[in-house]
């Protein structure tokens, strides 16, 4: 095995469709290994594959590692640009007799005896009985190489030191290294990871988990939170429980060795609970910015250009996702639709529910617009409150009229921003609901 030249990874992705959360995992890896070391990330293109390349995928890789901040220090190589290369080698393995033609594709003669032994730096000493093996293609009839020849040929000639990708390409591992054997080659090392498995401990599936990249910041995950929450799939500093890591320091913190073997659970709550530390400690006005394309419907209502980063600021540690605010705000801007029952405090009656929003409707009459500021309204509502039973008598009815809601932030910063007209208005809207 390789160990004193300079480290080189590379993630080689297929461009069969958009970059997904396993890959961003790979390539995530590939970078963190590399920069820790002080070596090299190199993008390779693997293209081979002529029927199932889609249409923006190339493009949508690129985008998304850019994107993540995973710069590659050479590349994009494409596969489909050395062809002669894996040609020529296909022949020197032709001459050797290592190789023969199978009609128009060529194949590699497997030695299908013994056992292939291998050392992987994640699931350590691997042994695997070749008779499992049987000749493979190389060379496809339309004169592209398969995936077992070009990759090989790439990692040898790009000087790979150190390949880091999927478990699922573990039982394939005498193929590769039968290649290397035939070519003379000493292979780089190798280390496996662990699949992606749904919470019932299947293979990760779209329906639980394995979208586009792109699609998770569309949901309003923040590329930061997504970025740390896929370190994790599989890998943590041994003996600390931190969970929350910059991208430096998981360039500091990563080490290859403290990779699981067993499969690693996708947890979407794990992913949303995450996502909302990260966007209770980004300023506002970042948060303001990355908010603006999830309230497309509201940004007609002239509240939302004098008071949305107040809006903002009074949900923002609540919410999980970016794509939340719509739902958790819209009566901000619109008002609310409710059934009355949202309006009763425990086992109060409409006539008290009545008296009690007159009662909160007369306090905010008697404020001056001056006057209407989130300390005021609390300071005059909970001395109002001590002539109810209850608080609550007060204070739930009138923020279910001012929202519509059974969960909000507090009525006087509430009220605050909706303005002394507004806020009258609803507590009129809510008293005719129950007359």
């Amino acid at each position: 095995m390789i160990k004193s030249k300079k480290i080189k990874t590379r993630f080689a992705p297929s461009p069969t469709g958009f970059l997904h959360v396993g890959g961003l995992r790979t390539a995530l890896y590939n970078f963190l290994f590399a920069r820790q070391k002080g070596g090299s990330f190199i993008l390779r293109i693997e293209d081979t594959d002529r029927v199932r390349i889609a249409e923006g995928a190339e493009e949508n890789i690129l985008e998304t590692l850019k994107l993540f901040g995973l710069i590659f220090d050479e590349g994009p190589f494409k596969q489909s640009e050395r062809l002669e290369k894996y040609r020529a080698y296909c022949d020197e393995l032709l001459k050797k007799e290592l190789a023969y033609k199978d009609a128009d594709a060529v194949r590699f003669k497997m030695e299908k005896k013994g056992t292939t032994k291998f050392t992987d730096i994640i699931r350590g000493e691997i042994e695997i009985e070749n008779k499992l093996q049987e000749d493979f293609i190389i060379l496809k009839s339309d004169g592209f190489p398969t995936y077992n020849l070009a990759h090989l040929i790439d990692d040898h000639e790009m000087g790979i030191t150190h390949v880091i990708r999927g478990e699922e390409f573990i039982s394939s591992m005498p193929k590769y290294l039968a290649l290397h054997s035939a070519f003379g080659w000493a292979p780089p090392e190798y280390a496996h990871l662990p699949l992606l498995l749904n919470k019932n401990r299947t293979k990760l599936s779209k329906r639980e988990g394995d979208l586009a990249v792109l699609d998770y910041l569309n949901q309003g995950y923040l590329k930061e939170a997504l970025l740390n929450f896929v370190a994790l799939l599989g890998w943590h500093p041994s003996g600390s429980e931190k969970e929350i890591f910059s991208l430096e320091e998981l360039i500091s913190d990563f080490k290859l060795e403290n990779v699981q073997k067993a499969g690693a659970i996708f947890d979407l709550e794990k992913l949303d609970w995450m996502n909302g530390e990260y966007i209770r400690t980004k300023p506002l006005d970042e948060l303001v910015a990355l908010s603006k394309p999830f309230m497309k419907d509201f940004l007609q209502f002239s509240i939302f250009n004098f008071q949305f980063p107040k809006i903002l600021k009074l949900e923002q540690f609540r919410l999980k996702k970016l794509s939340d605010l719509p739902e958790l705000t819209n009566y901000f801007f619109k008002e609310p639709e409710y059934d009355k029952e949202l309006l009763r405090w425990k086992k109060m009656k409409d006539d008290e529910i009545v008296n009690s929003l007159g009662t909160a409707k007369f306090v905010l009459q008697s404020v001056s617009e001056n006057d209407f500021t989130k300390e005021n309204l609390e300071k005059l509502f909970l001395e109002s409150a001590k002539n109810f039973a209850d608080r609550g008598e007060l204070l739930w009815p009138l923020r279910a009229a001012l929202t519509g809601k059974k969960a909000s932030p507090g009525p006087f910063e509430i009220m605050e921003i909706l303005g002394k007209n507004n806020s009258i208005s609803r507590l009129s809207t809510a008293i005719s609901m129950l007359k």
